[in-house]
C-alpha cells in the first residue's frame, strides 16, 4: 500500500519559528499567552509568491517601563529569536530560507532597534550582534530542547497555553 502524507515542512518550520519567539521570551522573563499555528494562511487570497505559513505567539511582558534599555533589549531578542530559531533548524541553509515570511518580525526588531540607537548604523550593528549571540543560545541546550519540545506540541494542533511554555522552560532548564 502506498501512503502519501501531507507535506508538513512549511508547518514545522513555522513550529520552530513561533517556539523561538515562545521559549527565549518565556525564558527573558516574559508570560506567554499563547502560541498557535493556523492551518489556513492569512496570506492564503493573497498573491501567490508570498508565504504560505502563519503563526502566532502572544508575548505579555506585564507591567514595564517601556523606555528602559533592558526592556527594549529583552524584547529585541525575543522578536529575532523566531527567524533565528528557523535559521537553526534550517540547519543554517540560508537557500532553505523564504525571509519574505519574516517581514513583520523585522519591522519590529528595526523599531526596537532604532528605540534603543539613534543612528541606522548603530541600529544594523546591535542587530548583527543580536543575531549571532541567539545562535548560539538558540542553538544549544537547555534552549533547542525546549524549542524542539514546544514546536513539536505545535505540530499536534492545539493552541498552546502559557503555562505551558513556562512548564517546558522549567524543566529543560533545571535539566541544564
Amino acid at each position: 500500500m502506498d501512503w502519501t502524507w501531507p507535506d508538513d515542512d512549511d508547518e514545522l518550520v513555522t513550529a520552530y519559528h513561533e517556539a523561538g519567539h515562545a521559549i527565549v521570551g518565556c525564558a527573558l522573563g516574559a508570560q506567554i499567552d499563547r502560541v498557535t499555528l493556523s492551518q489556513a494562511s492569512m496570506f492564503d487570497d493573497e498573491d501567490g509568491d508570498l508565504p504560505r505559513r502563519f503563526g502566532d505567539c502572544i508575548v505579555n511582558w506585564g507591567r514595564v517601563d517601556p523606555s528602559d534599555n533592558w526592556q527594549r533589549q529583552r524584547e529585541l531578542l525575543t522578536i529575532l529569536a523566531g527567524p533565528v530559531a528557523e535559521f537553526v533548524y534550517q540547519s543554517g541553509d540560508e537557500e532553505l530560507l523564504d525571509v519574505r515570511a519574516w517581514q513583520s518580525d523585522w519591522q519590529q526588531a528595526q523599531l526596537c532597534a532604532a528605540a534603543l540607537k539613534p543612528q541606522a548604523a548603530q541600529q544594523i550593528r546591535l542587530m548583527r550582534e543580536a543575531i549571532v549571540r541567539l545562535r548560539k543560545i538558540v542553538a544549544s541546550d537547555p534552549c533547542w530542547s525546549a524549542i524542539a519540545a514546544l514546536a513539536d506540541e505545535l505540530m499536534l494542533g492545539d493552541e498552546i497555553e502559557g503555562e505551558q511554555v513556562a512548564d517546558l522552560v522549567r524543566f529543560w532548564w533545571s535539566r541544564a
